[in-house]
This record gives C-alpha cells, sequence and structure tokens, in this order.
C-alpha cells in the first residue's frame, strides 16, 4: 500500500500551466499540440450529455460559489476531465443520480491537484449539497477517471494554443497591450462557452482559434482580416469547423455573430491556403511523433496504469 500511495502522489507533482502543458525545451510546440490534442479531444454522445449537463452544472456553481468559489481555471480543466471520461466511458453508477455529481468532484479535486491549488476543499465545494462524499469514495473516483484518461492528465485545451496563433498569426505591428487584451477576452470566452455541450465537438485549434478571432472582432476590429487570413493559412485549420466553432461560441457567450458571420461570404480553402501539398513550407506544419518529442511528452504525462486494475 505504501508504493500504491507513492506512485499516486508522484501523480500529482506537477506545476501545470493550461497554457503550457509540455515543459521538455526538446518539445516542437505546435507538433506535440497537435499530436496531444487529438488523443484529448473529447467527443461527448448523446447518452451521455445529460451526465455532462449535470456535472457541468455543479462545477459552475462551484466556479461562481462566492467566498468558496474555485479559479475558474480549475473549474475549466475540471469539465475538460469530465468530457475526456465521459467520450471514453460511462459513469460506473449510471443509474444513481448522483453519479454526475461524484464524476464532477473528483474532476475538480484532481484539476486542483494538477495546478497545486492549497486552498480547495473538498468540504467546502460539497457545503450545501443534500449529502457529503467522503475522501476515500473522491479518491476511488479520481482513480476511475485516471484510468479513463489513461494517465495522460496534461489535457492539451484550447488555451495551449493561444500563444501559438497569436506569435504565427496575429498582423504586425503587434502592439502588446493589445495583443494582450484580444488574448485576455479569448479565455474569458473559452471559460464562458465551455459548459455548451457542442463546444466538445470541436478540436482544441479550432476552439481557441475561434476564440481568437472572435475577441480581435471586439477588441481590434482593425486587424481582423489579416488575422483571420493568417489563421486560415495554418493547414490544420478546417476553415468550416472554425466558422460552425465560432457561431456556437458566439451563441452561448451571447454576443454578436462577429467574423464567423462574415466569413461564410468568403469561403478560404480548407487545410490548403497557399500551401500545396509538396510544398517545403508544409513541412513545417507536420504533426509531432514520439521522434520529435510528442510521444515523449505523452510519456510523461502517463502514471503507472496497472495500479488501477
Amino acid at each position: 500500500m505504501a508504493g500504491e500511495r507513492e506512485q499516486e502522489e508522484d501523480a500529482y507533482e506537477y506545476e501545470f500551466d493550461l497554457e503550457n502543458p509540455f515543459t521538455s525545451p526538446a518539445d516542437e510546440p505546435i507538433a506535440s499540440l497537435l499530436d496531444a490534442g487529438g488523443h484529448h479531444s473529447p467527443s461527448v454522445t448523446t447518452a451521455a450529455s445529460a451526465a455532462r449537463r449535470d456535472a457541468a452544472g455543479f462545477i459552475a456553481k462551484v466556479r461562481f460559489g462566492g467566498e468558496l468559489a474555485v479559479h475558474p481555471r480549475v473549474a475549466y480543466l475540471a469539465l475538460n476531465y469530465v468530457d475526456r471520461f465521459l467520450s471514453k466511458r460511462q459513469l460506473p453508477f449510471e443509474q444513481q443520480t448522483w453519479a454526475p455529481r461524484l464524476l464532477a468532484i473528483s474532476c475538480l479535486s484532481l484539476s486542483a491537484k494538477m495546478q497545486r491549488v492549497a486552498a480547495f476543499s473538498i468540504a467546502d465545494i460539497q457545503r450545501d449539497e443534500e449529502f457529503m462524499f467522503d475522501a476515500a469514495t473522491i479518491r476511488r473516483m479520481e482513480r476511475v477517471v485516471l484510468g479513463a484518461l489513461e494517465w495522460r492528465a496534461r489535457s492539451v485545451t484550447p488555451l495551449a494554443f493561444l500563444g501559438f496563433f497569436l506569435t504565427a498569426c496575429y498582423p504586425p505591428p503587434r502592439h502588446p497591450p493589445q495583443v494582450a487584451a484580444v488574448k485576455a477576452r479569448a479565455v474569458d470566452l473559452l471559460l464562458r462557452a465551455q459548459p455548451e455541450v457542442k463546444m466538445a465537438e470541436f478540436s482544441p485549434s479550432v476552439a481557441a482559434a475561434a476564440a481568437l478571432l472572435t475577441a480581435t472582432g471586439e477588441v481590434a476590429a482593425a486587424n481582423l482580416p489579416a488575422f483571420q487570413a493568417g489563421v486560415a493559412a495554418c493547414p490544420f485549420v478546417n476553415s468550416e469547423e472554425l466558422r460552425e466553432c465560432g457561431e456556437v461560441m458566439a451563441a452561448a457567450c451571447g454576443v454578436g455573430p462577429g467574423w464567423a458571420a462574415a466569413s461564410g461570404d468568403t469561403p478560404v480553402t480548407v487545410l490548403g491556403y497557399h500551401r500545396s501539398a509538396s510544398s517545403a513550407s508544409e513541412s513545417n506544419w507536420t504533426v509531432g511523433s514520439a521522434a520529435n518529442g510528442g510521444g515523449d511528452a505523452k510519456k510523461r504525462c502517463m502514471g503507472p496504469p496497472s495500479q488501477w486494475g
């Protein structure tokens, strides 16, 4: 049992930054993110949508719980864990109405551990509930969740792609205060839109691009056409998915359609946009593998799955 506890504690020793999920300088940022993002992109089924809605409701209540509120990024990562879990497994006790809440609490606990939030209290977030889960029950559910995630607890979310798009695609001159304002607004949009179940259908890179384009339209509209063209030039961004994601995000956040509606009049070429399949430049966008650092990054995210049985 002592060895099991040590292994379990090792899984939570990370200083985890949602915007920088990888720590090794050997990683190729965009290639590794795309590679890992493919493993971390959830797809919540219709059958699981009710459980997801209940879990998201509890996480939202905790996030906005006054003095007991958890940090928005803890809530964000927790719901990402919920989505990834439900995309792979059913709840162990799916006939029980309390099961989604147990899942939500366990994912909140894991998120807080990954982000080293010392003030997080399981008892506090359950204070107003009809009944409370004890620490042992939550611990067991955490193990179930980690098993479903294959110990890849360093989730690659849309937040991890913000820096890439702002560096590679945002038009010059880049005024730091303006870029910071665009990024801050994009983060806000992603946090607000995440509870909408349809957002789970889009890859992290597409969701990040949609948030940044929406934010740019609000904060720096003059830069929107050039930024949109730069994003469209990325061969891993599907223009139709990007437009659809922008519309879902706008509806979820209660903002105007902005660029998403306008882009429908001037569609760009999907997965191309001035890049031929044989061009040398396209090789710069190759998705990561074990050979280029992506595989090593995934290995670092994984603990010993055998301990969960």
